[in-house]
């Protein structure tokens, strides 16, 4: 692989919990002896879909609906190429797959994610695969709409705040952060339920942008999958709540399609 000069906009950015920070740190610095391309530190913006569609994005970790969605343009003429994601140790994984996790207050009469009709929802954002697309499918089926209330909190945690503080009733939560709240905050989950799961879909896809564009995607699949079995990784692994790294391509997204939700 022929080095060159850091350049872009890098970051796996999606699981921004602080204690998993330095592991994030090491794992890309362990990608970057394979790929000297990459920037030399991960970013962590706030708004990340600006950057996922900016000229200098060299790679960052995104969200399946938002693949599909609003990056599919750049993704049919090129600009972006999905390289792969993260197989996780969650309950919910199945090799490069997950399920989100549907958790209600605690004496909600819920016996299956059906039930949940009509009640008020605590929602992370509506491009969400998880928070959003897999709730109203799992309770309403594809091609509906939401029959309740809805409560925008901006983040996984803050539904579960949603949950925890009154302001809302059930919440759809990706499964590797509703993993990472009950490690690092279990006080936000005391007092709730699981009740269900949404659709298996594809984990979070990490893609390369225009700034990687002299990088090959195989040259990129290889750097992820060696860094993660590295031994130096062990303890990442463990924080991060990984065991590989899985090439897909973006048609492995597609079928995401077929869960649209209906516009409010």
């Amino acid at each position: 692989m022929t080095a060159s000069a850091p350049a872009g906009r890098g970051g796996l950015a999606m699981y921004p919990f602080a204690p998993l920070v330095e592991h994030y740190a090491h794992l890309w610095a362990l990608v970057r002896e394979s790929v000297p391309a990459l920037p030399p530190e991960l970013e962590w913006p706030p708004d990340l879909h600006p950057v996922w569609r900016g000229p200098a994005m060299a790679l960052h970790q995104t969200c399946g609906w938002p693949l599909v969605t609003e990056l599919a343009d750049l993704v049919a003429a090129g600009r972006v190429r999905v390289v792969g994601t993260f197989v996780h140790t969650v309950p919910e994984a199945l090799g490069p797959t997950y399920r989100s996790v549907m958790v209600a207050r605690y004496g909600l009469a819920v016996a299956e994610p059906a039930d949940l009709a009509g009640t008020h929802a605590a929602v992370n954002s509506t491009a969400s695969l998880s928070g959003w697309v897999s709730l109203v499918h799992a309770v309403h089926g594809p091609g509906s709409t939401w029959q309740g209330p809805v409560t925008l909190t901006g983040a996984h945690v803050e539904s579960l705040r949603a949950l925890h503080d009154g302001r809302a009733e059930v919440a759809s939560i990706d499964a590797v952060s509703f993993a990472h709240v009950r490690r690092w905050m279990p006080e936000l989950v005391d007092g709730l339920v699981v009740v269900g799961n949404g659709p298996r879909v594809p984990c979070l896809p990490v893609i390369a942008g225009p700034a990687l564009d002299g990088v090959a995607l195989d040259d990129l699949r290889r750097a992820f999958a060696a860094a993660v079995v590295d031994p130096r990784a062990a303890g990442l692994r463990d924080a991060l709540l990984i065991e590989r790294f899985e090439p897909l391509d973006a048609a492995d997204y597609e079928a995401l399609h077929e869960l649209a939700p209906a516009p409010q």
